[in-house]
């Protein structure tokens, strides 16, 4: 019990900047790697929260404002921690074309290019857009996507080799995600989905699997694997997608 606590603990300090406490000592990479089953609960708790934000903000606000809002409470709950995936991934692969050690240098680089600042400014537009539908007619539905994001991280470090060879931060998780990770975090993102969506948060979490399925493929061949920028764009596209299959559906 003990351990899943702390793996608990470990998933809330690695991807939200809520308390989680203090760590005695250096954590092992496996623990690490375990963390990741842990990683939907995590989105099921920022998505309450956001939810709860979203409830609030429609009592005083128009919806594009509580969409704002609620877009703004995200970042500011993440830290926007994985943005920064979103626009290394389209600098590397959309101006590094073919070259497979230019796309890792560029994707290395801090600087911001106009391709990932591009991919960012589209990003948000299509999550406020899709939130501004959302959010007065099916505020119970925001619970979700910031579950079935961190859920493709998981589906995707399980089935994925790390691609740089001196190894990253994304090597932690796609060394250490077994089975037992895979499946607690699909049961978790799907039980919510049926919770709060029925049909819609079912087929939203079926489009998901297939997605980053194809993020695999795609990474696999351009890359030889994923990155840790690899990662951050499939959560961040995958709360995107999520937001527009509840549009769609709801």
């Amino acid at each position: 019990m003990d351990s899943i606590i702390t793996q608990i603990r470990l998933a809330l300090s690695f991807l939200t900047t809520l308390p989680a406490g203090s760590f005695s000592s250096e954590v092992p990479e496996e623990t690490l790697g375990q963390t990741q089953a842990w990683f939907p609960m995590v989105g099921l708790l920022l998505g309450l929260i956001l939810f709860a934000g979203g409830l609030f903000f429609n009592l005083f606000l128009t919806p594009a404002i509580a969409a704002a809002l609620i877009l703004l409470l995200h970042f500011l709950l993440t830290g926007g921690f994985h943005l920064d995936g979103i626009a290394d991934t389209a600098d590397g692969l959309m101006s590094g074309r073919l070259d497979r050690e230019k796309i890792f240098k560029i994707m290395k680089d801090s600087f911001l290019g106009s391709m990932g600042a591009t991919a960012l400014i589209l990003l948000l537009l299509l999550k406020f857009s899709a939130l501004l539908s959302l959010v007065k007619d099916a505020p119970s539905s925001l619970v979700l996507f910031p579950i079935f994001g961190r859920y493709a991280i998981i589906q995707l470090t399980f089935s994925s080799e790390y691609a740089r060879p001196e190894g990253g931060l994304g090597a932690i998780f796609t060394n250490h995600c077994g089975r037992r990770e895979l499946l607690l975090a699909a049961v978790t993102s799907l039980t919510a989905g049926i919770i709060f969506a029925g049909f819609a948060g079912l087929l939203s979490f079926l489009t998901i699997v297939c997605y980053v399925f194809l993020i695999r493929c795609g990474a696999r061949r351009k890359l030889g694997g994923v990155t840790g920028d690899i990662l951050g764009f499939t959560c961040e596209s995958s709360e995107a997608l999520t937001l527009i299959m509840l549009v769609a559906l709801l």
